[in-house]
């Protein structure tokens, strides 16, 4: 009896479960059909830095809004400090790949500040690493918030807009009171040094167009840097190979190292007090920063082996002081996550000769200079 009233008393419960388990089935299809396909992702501050620095630039940039974090965004106003600044850190720039560096640390190159209505877009030119964030001014102090490297933070500032030469050229000065963003490396950064504002002095001048602009204010022109490319010489042979010299078919018979290390017989390698050690390597970044090798033997061909990261920039060659190649490092090839190329001079004759690459300085990007190759009966070939 007892094992009878147990199943007659199953029985409905479980016609139950069925009822409420198709009841739950039906609505979560009516909610499937009610709710979009693809909702749209929650912002988060990653989402709004994630793209590479290779596909942001700093005018695309600008077409980029910051997020709140928990702080309102400020109203679209015009602000006292409104306008487009840069600067050019005389320090070191960043030549290696970083990806645990951190946000915020300052590097030698070009910067630049935009700030305008309650944004500020910030970018080192250099590798690409930029954020967006909003401002707010009351009197002399300067408040940012709403950073995605440090979403809860706001930093506090006393703002001042210096004249320069006694002109109407104002530079923007930061001095931070209070900001741990980043282990206060952002305010480290933006009160380093002055940031020059990229606008004309006065509103004629703006006019005329003629005024002087500061690195980093000025628009590259490659258009003109590309056209004063020279032809070589009649009869010698400029060969411009993507990739890395030592991987090729027909690689260059001997090797001086770029920085003290091997030295083939006959050559020798100097370069200016400026340009940075990097193990063997040679970096090379704003104007008159170079390295050379001069050769005092019998050989057919002089190379040199540029390869870095995507921070390289533009560069020149020279023979015997008489400039044969010029243009972006980074446009000469690609392999992983490396650029660059090697560039070799043949045809000329015999006697010493000096091959030395210069870095332009137009972008204070650095150009890593690996080694010279030197290849006796004839070429390297890829």
């Amino acid at each position: 009896m007892i094992a009878n009233h147990s199943i007659s008393e199953a029985l409905p419960v479980k016609a139950s479960y069925k009822l409420l388990h198709a009841s739950f089935l039906v609505l979560t299809l009516l909610a499937a059909c009610a709710s979009p396909a693809n909702p749209p992702p929650t912002p988060t501050s990653s989402s709004l830095l994630s793209e590479s620095g290779a596909t942001i630039s700093w005018e695309s940039l600008q077409a980029r809004q910051p997020l709140s974090f928990g702080t309102p965004l400020p109203p679209a106003e015009r602000t006292p400090i409104d306008g487009t600044y840069a600067k050019l850190d005389p320090s070191w720039p960043e030549w290696w790949a970083c990806l645990r560096c951190a946000d915020y640390r300052p590097g030698g190159g070009i910067g630049k500040l935009r700030s305008e209505q309650g944004v500020m877009r910030i970018f080192y030119d250099v590798t690409g690493w930029r954020s967006i964030a909003s401002y707010t001014v009351e009197g002399d102090r300067l408040l940012i918030f709403n950073d995605p490297y440090c979403p809860h933070e706001v930093g506090e500032y006393r703002w001042s807009l210096e004249d320069r030469w006694g002109l109407d050229d104002r530079a923007l000065v930061l001095d931070v009171i209070q900001d741990a963003c980043s282990i206060e490396l952002r305010g480290a950064n933006l009160s380093r040094q002055e940031w020059f504002n990229c606008g004309p002095p006065n509103l004629m001048t703006g006019a005329s167009g003629h005024y002087h602009r500061e690195p980093g204010c000025e628009d590259l022109d490659v258009d003109a840097l590309a056209a004063e490319a020279p032809e070589p010489p009649s009869g010698m042979v400029l060969s411009v190979y993507p990739g890395f010299s030592k991987d090729f078919t027909t690689p260059p018979d001997f090797y001086a190292d770029a920085s003290p290390g091997r030295q083939p017989p006959g050559a020798q390698v100097n370069y200016s007090d400026i340009s940075i050690p990097s193990g063997l390597n040679r970096v090379l970044w704003g104007l008159n920063d170079w390295v050379e090798i001069q050769v005092d033997t019998e050989i057919s061909a002089i190379g040199v082996q540029i390869w870095g990261k995507k921070t390289m920039g533009w560069a020149r060659v020279l023979f015997d002081g008489q400039e044969v190649w010029r243009g972006n490092t980074l446009e000469l090839g690609q392999h992983l996550d490396f650029y660059g190329g090697y560039i070799e001079i043949s045809g000329f004759e015999a006697g010493p000769h000096t091959v030395r690459v210069e870095s332009l300085g137009v972008d204070y990007r650095p150009v890593t200079v690996a080694y010279f190759g030197l290849s006796l009966d004839s070429g390297a070939l890829p």
